[in-house]
């Protein structure tokens, strides 16, 4: 696309920036076009920021606690508290007994969860599905938390009786990660089920987690809706900016009870400001996006949102059926896998491979009419 002697980055000063700006220019154009076939990744593309341009031109910075105002007066901690709000409510949980802010995406949001949980339960081993975010083991080493990964049921679901036996064979605390809508089949992980293996396995001091970064909206509004939060026995809930609502900068919203926060938090330290995040110095852009989003969209607009995704993939299921392509899908799911199409197809669509089969995440951006052209590239 670019050659590297277009991108280096000169020694002097370069007074003339209208080759810089067709440059970006023709970087734009050519995102624009690869937008139109982006099939096969959890992210939604159907956004338009452009009021807030201006702050652009702003340092904004949630440095320390979101709860607290610090000594560098450029925040947007009041949007970014309405964002957790707003998630809190969605979740289940009780203001006053949950804490939560906003990272910079999902591993930093999963990181922040098995610390606080590692700190409640020091000896405790960490689980979660084989088929769990690939920032989980990354967690356990960082952490330094053993971790066990257990064996995933047909739709890719965490195995519960497997679950069991690891627990009880281990017979100490355990923090468990219930991935809310795997990136690799869409699967949901039982957590009520989680509790009672625990539970059946004579494991009491149990933390678990639930990764919701992709289908905590779908599990929220899907028909029927399914277990994904706190009344659901989670205790930490995480959910992507990015992906259901849409933004140009990956974040995620991150919830824990707020006893749990408390062990993490070091007072005063963070300009002013106590130091209760892993990020500390923290994006203050994604609260002014996803506040817009949402003060957009409302509860109702984004179960809308979810209704029509599950909607298209069903449309998606058919027509893939039609194509001869053997379609799966986990209930209540909205990632379908097929029989892969030719190099050629895989690449203009961007469909992911998982293990010799196309993978197809139908997002907000996706309509019944763009799957229906895909379809007829495939034939």
């Amino acid at each position: 696309m670019f050659t590297t002697e277009e991108l280096r980055i000169p020694s002097q000063e370069n007074a003339d920036r209208g080759a810089d700006a067709e440059l970006l220019r023709r970087f734009a154009d050519s995102a624009e076009e690869r937008l139109r076939h982006h099939a096969g990744f959890p992210v939604n593309l159907d956004f338009d920021y452009g009021p807030l341009a201006p702050f652009l031109s702003l340092h904004l910075n949630n440095a320390g606690s979101p709860g607290q105002t610090s000594e560098y007066r450029l925040d947007t901690k009041p949007f970014e508290r309405a964002v957790v709000g707003f998630f809190t409510e969605l979740a289940g949980g009780r203001p006053d007994e949950v804490f939560g802010h906003l990272s910079h995406g999902g591993t930093e949001a999963n990181l922040y969860a098995v610390y606080v949980a590692r700190e409640r339960y020091p000896d405790a081993v960490l689980f979660a599905s084989r088929e769990a975010h690939y920032s989980v083991p990354k967690i356990a080493r960082l952490l330094r938390v053993p971790l066990v990964e257990v064996a995933v049921d047909d739709d890719g679901a965490m195995d519960l009786g497997e679950l069991g036996r690891e627990i009880g064979d281990r017979g100490a605390p355990a923090i468990v990660v219930a991935t809310v809508g795997t990136t690799s089949r869409g699967a949901y992980d039982d957590i009520p089920g989680i509790r009672r293996a625990a539970s059946a396995a004579g494991v009491d001091d149990v933390f678990v987690h639930a990764d919701a970064a992709f289908g905590g909206p779908l599990a929220a509004f899907g028909d029927p809706p399914r277990p994904w939060a706190f009344p659901d026995g989670a205790d930490s809930v995480s959910v992507s900016g990015h992906k259901m609502i849409g933004s140009p900068l990956p974040s995620s919203v991150v919830l824990v009870r707020a006893a749990d926060a408390d062990r993490v938090r070091t007072p005063g330290v963070a300009v002013g400001s106590d130091d209760d995040t892993i990020g500390g110095s923290r994006d203050a852009l994604s609260p002014l996006l996803l506040w817009y989003a949402l003060r957009g969209l409302g509860g109702d607009g984004l179960a809308r949102r979810a209704h029509r995704c599950l909607e298209v993939t069903g449309h998606a299921v058919r027509r893939l059926a039609e194509a001869g392509r053997h379609p799966t899908r986990a209930p209540g799911g909205n990632v379908v896998l097929f029989d892969a199409p030719d190099e050629q197809v895989m690449r203009t669509w961007n469909l992911l491979d998982v293990d010799g089969r196309a993978h197809l995440s139908v997002m907000p951006h996706l309509t019944a009419d763009v799957i229906d052209r895909m379809c007829a590239d495939l034939t």
